[in-house]
């Protein structure tokens, strides 16, 4: 376990830019950070960990667009509007928001690319892509990337950065405390998956 996790902490902050990064949660072997950025008001969340697995088998739960609903958090369904290749896939997700506000759709691409030793995954926005829906508020920005890496014993160190407004009127101070929150239970529960296969 020590030898994961100077593996997990060198690949955490090599990421890191200026040290403009602050750490908000530390639990179960999954650190988040946050930082305020010029693009939006609302902060951007980096998170890591390391699990058990394989980059084969993250690999096809990333890919795996339409189960995002079983483990990423607040997804509540996913629409495929185009597949160029089993690895570069724009779809449609919608997010559910607590009432009083509109839930939130994104229209994101996303971009596998393999290295021997690694995994790395572009997710780029392109809210205009189709129209929108007046039940959902377009999210204007929603930009992030996933950094696998092979690790001894069988495990993977994960890095998930991401970015996103959510547009309409939810107030910054709101958004921003689910930002912690949202990243942490998107790895945890991706470790249980890895670990159910």
């Amino acid at each position: 376990m020590k030898v994961i996790l100077i593996f997990l902490m060198a690949f955490l902050f090599t990421s890191r830019q200026d040290d403009e990064w602050k750490e908000k949660l530390s639990k179960k072997d999954i650190i988040v950070y946050t930082r305020d950025t010029e693009k939006t008001k609302y902060k951007e969340f980096l998170a890591a960990t390391t699990m058990t697995g394989t980059l084969e088998k993250f690999k096809k739960f990333i890919t795996d667009v339409e189960n995002y609903p079983e483990w990423i958090p607040d997804c509540k369904s996913i629409e495929i509007i185009e597949k160029n290749s089993p690895t570069d896939i724009t779809y449609r997700m919608v997010l559910s928001i607590p009432y009083p506000f509109k839930n939130r759709d994104i229209i994101e691409q996303l971009q596998l690319t393999e290295m021997p030793d690694r995994i790395e995954v572009k997710i780029t926005n392109h809210p205009k892509k189709i129209p929108e829906i007046k039940k959902y508020t377009r999210m204007p920005i929603a930009e992030g990337t996933w950094l696998v890496k092979e690790l001894p014993d069988g495990k993977i160190s994960v890095r998930f950065q991401y970015l996103a407004d959510p547009g309409g009127s939810i107030p910054a101070w709101l958004a921003n405390a689910f930002v912690v929150d949202s990243p942490y239970k998107t790895l945890l529960n991706l470790k249980k998956k890895m670990e159910e296969e």
